[in-house]
């Protein structure tokens, strides 16, 4: 792990515990998640991931080695939704006017959830409510067998961006990435029905 992955990690644990524990983590590790809580996290992800999506092609030679077209979400997203027959939320300039090196942070926070994927598809089949839900699920499949190759990837543009930005305004662009995961979590409630 790079140096700079190194103090994302310590400096936004404790965004990342908040935001986990405000994502019903209690409900999914007891196997209740109830299909509205299933429902609002998919919404709560299509939002986030379709505007960091739509900044990051924004930039789109700054993130050719990312490999934005290999990491899009936002088709997953749309699939689940629309599987149980909820629409996309209304796509929201999350990241307006973010440079390149702020959306590396922010990018830092929508890999990292790819990693806790296999995790979080097996706790939610735990949930008796969601099994009909599941059969085609794509988002908490993630990568798959590729996920360790991906983050292994994703280290290595960070690692090669390292000397061209600032680490503090990455570290600071996960740091409200995950205030917005927080933010999106009250936005999108009421459209989870």
């Amino acid at each position: 792990m790079t140096p700079l992955l190194n103090q994302l990690r310590e400096t936004t644990r404790p965004y990342h515990e908040q935001t986990e524990q405000l994502l019903y983590s209690d409900d999914l590790r007891a196997g209740m998640l109830s299909a509205n809580q299933y429902t609002h996290l998919l919404l709560i992800h299509g939002a986030f991931h379709q505007a960091l999506e739509q900044a990051i092609d924004q930039h789109a030679a700054f993130f050719r080695d990312y490999e934005p077209d290999l990491r899009r979400k936002t088709l997953w997203l749309q699939a689940d939704l629309a599987s149980i027959h909820q629409p996309m939320p209304p796509l929201v300039d999350l990241f307006a006017d973010w440079s390149p090196a702020s959306l590396i942070g922010a990018a830092y926070v929508g890999e990292g959830s790819m990693l806790g994927g296999k995790t979080v598809f097996h706790l939610l089949q735990q949930s008796p409510s969601l099994q009909p839900l599941l059969e085609n699920a794509r988002f908490y499949r993630g990568y798959g067998s590729e996920t360790g190759a991906r983050w292994r990837d994703f280290g290595l543009f960070v690692a090669n961006k390292q000397s061209s930005v600032d680490p503090s305004e990455v570290i600071e662009g996960a740091c409200k990435a995950f205030q917005l995961y927080q933010y999106l979590f009250e936005k999108t409630q009421p459209l989870a029905v």
